[in-house]
């Protein structure tokens, strides 16, 4: 797609690591930068005759081995298609320094509350400065990168901390038997970011598609009247599909691997006991990552009103009214709106908080075999607390949301563990019909249950379905594209563009927000008309 690309990978070897500070007791690590990476995740090694005693000793590794457990073409795909690899050169086109000019930084690109989430590379590395990056570190490759493998799996390399070695992941993970260590060895010993389990990895993700104070993570109200564009809802399988997935998902892992894994990982990652290739895994990881999206946008907007919690960027006022329903307040004014007759969740005029975290919630919670009712019961402190004052009392948000968010990340590590049989899907895509009656849903959370339908269908339409149940999906796939056509559910449509890097001579072509195409539908979206679309459904989904 782009080769030029694959020449800007290899040249990060003329780059020296950069190791983070000593003082820095969260990410003592060494950023190694992909030029460690490239050795074995860009064109792959030999095969293993036999991957349990072959030792290629190669790249400074003893014991390496490619038994198909990866694909070792990661970078390839993160290169060519990946918009992280972008993340860094969206903060140079011209909306971004439109942006800068507004909120009074001459370089956008410098700014530790924009790098938070458009580099990999730690904020804690980036100098003494509390609110820009230093000037010459811009032609660093490390940063200019964007999101690469540290930026999701956190530094790798070793580092000296008070005097004592700190291990990292870099040379252990290479080896085979770093694959049956338990999370919480390669997170305290190692400090790897493990993001093999659905909810892991969904919280991992939401750091920066939904925010996370303590990583400064944070796109507030006034960065998104400058013009950062809108944030979507985030759903786990949709988002990991159009990056698109750099790795080989656990059940379509060989036969022997997966086995092997099963028996010997220290971790029960994948209910041994129960798992099976043709469960609906990526449905379950959409249910999984719905009860960890509503947890998190409940810490955030607590951390937030937290008087006492520091960030590592400027941390912004509260109300910090990013936190709460956009298009509550920014859409046109009309008589007999649908947003009059929806259901009313608080005092008519409130701020409410974004929905989206909650559309999903309820399937989850019924999924876990758990009573709706202590859902209803938990969330009344925090209904309360929101009626109490606009925006709610900032002192009360650690006490009404805490125990809803332990429940939910508890449900979550129960569900994740709870197969979902093939043969349970046509009910599930029932129930997501269900959901989408029962109120007039606003345009991010109806999205979430259109992309939840989306999962289903194309996991419900493979080669692991019987006959029967293929001709079934088959016969409402026009009604489902109908009703995803209301939405933008492809993220990666955007406008072409040609962005040099810092200190290059080359441009590479980027895909950059188009809001042309992604506003509109919002404006024009009506919830009575998707209600409508899937009562249609559900008709068809009861016929025999």
């Amino acid at each position: 797609m782009h080769t030029w690309s694959i020449g800007l990978i290899l040249s990060f070897f003329a780059f020296a690591t950069a190791p983070l500070s000593a003082q820095d007791k969260a990410a003592p690590r060494t950023y190694l930068g992909a030029s460690e990476c490239v050795k074995c995740h860009l064109s792959g090694l030999p095969k293993a005759d036999d991957a349990d005693s072959v030792a290629l000793d190669v790249l400074g590794f003893t014991g390496l081995v490619n038994d198909s457990w990866v694909l070792l073409d990661e970078l390839k795909t993160w290169a060519n298609q990946d918009k992280h690899a972008q993340a860094f050169t969206s903060l140079l086109n011209e909306r971004s320094q439109r942006m800068g000019k507004l909120l009074g930084v001459e370089e956008i690109h410098r700014d530790k509350r924009c790098l938070a989430c458009h580099t990999g590379y730690p904020i804690a590395a980036m100098g003494g400065d509390p609110h820009l990056m230093p000037a010459e570190m811009v032609k660093n490759l490390k940063v200019s990168q964007g999101v690469s493998c540290e930026g999701c799996h956190a530094p790798s390399g070793d580092a000296t901390n008070e005097g004592n070695n700190v291990s990292g992941w870099y040379m252990p993970h290479a080896q085979k038997k770093w694959r049956f260590r338990s999370e919480k060895d390669k997170s305290e010993n190692y400090g790897f970011t493990s993001i093999r389990s659905a909810s892991a990895r969904a919280r991992m993700c939401l750091t920066c598609h939904l925010g996370n104070a303590a990583e400064g993570k944070i796109v507030t109200h006034e960065m998104y009247a400058a013009g950062h564009p809108p944030l979507p809802g985030f759903e786990l399988a949709s988002f990991a599909a159009q990056m698109p997935k750099h790795w080989r998902d656990f059940d379509k892992k060989p036969d022997d691997m997966r086995a092997e894994f099963l028996k010997l990982s220290a971790d029960d990652s994948y209910s041994r006991s129960s798992f099976k290739p043709d469960n609906l895994h990526e449905t379950n990881s959409v249910l999984v990552a719905a009860l960890v999206s509503f947890s998190e946008n409940l810490k955030l907007s607590a951390s937030l009103a937290d008087e006492r919690f520091t960030t590592p960027v400027a941390k912004p006022d509260w109300p910090e009214l990013a936190q709460f329903e956009c298009f509550a307040c920014h859409h046109d004014l009309k008589d007999r709106s649908w947003r009059q007759r929806r259901t009313l969740r608080g005092a008519p005029g409130r701020p409410l908080l974004r929905a989206w975290p909650i559309a999903l919630t309820s399937l989850a919670v019924k999924h876990a075999g758990v009573d709706a009712k202590e859902l209803d019961k938990l969330w009344q402190p925090i209904a309360k607390l929101l009626n109490e004052q606009p925006f709610g009392r900032r002192e009360g948000w650690n006490d009404a949301i805490d125990p809803l968010t332990k429940w939910l990340d508890e449900l979550a590590m129960l569900l994740e563990r709870k197969p979902l049989p093939r043969d349970a899907g046509l009910t599930l895509l029932r129930e997501i019909a269900a959901v989408a009656e029962s109120d007039l849903w606003d345009y991010d959370s109806a999205r979430q249950l259109a992309w939840a339908a989306q999962v289903l269908r194309r996991e419900l339409s493979s080669d692991r379905s019987p006959e029967p149940l293929r001709t079934r999906i088959a016969a409402i796939e026009s009604d489902l594209t109908e009703i995803e056509k209301l939405f933008v559910l492809n993220l990666n449509e955007g406008r072409a563009a040609q962005q040099k890097l810092p200190g290059s001579t080359k441009s590479r072509e980027v895909k950059e927000v188009d809001l042309e195409k992604t506003l509109p539908p919002i404006a024009d979206y009506d919830a009575s008309t998707f209600r409508d679309m899937f009562r249609k459904l559900s008709g068809k989904l009861a016929a025999k």
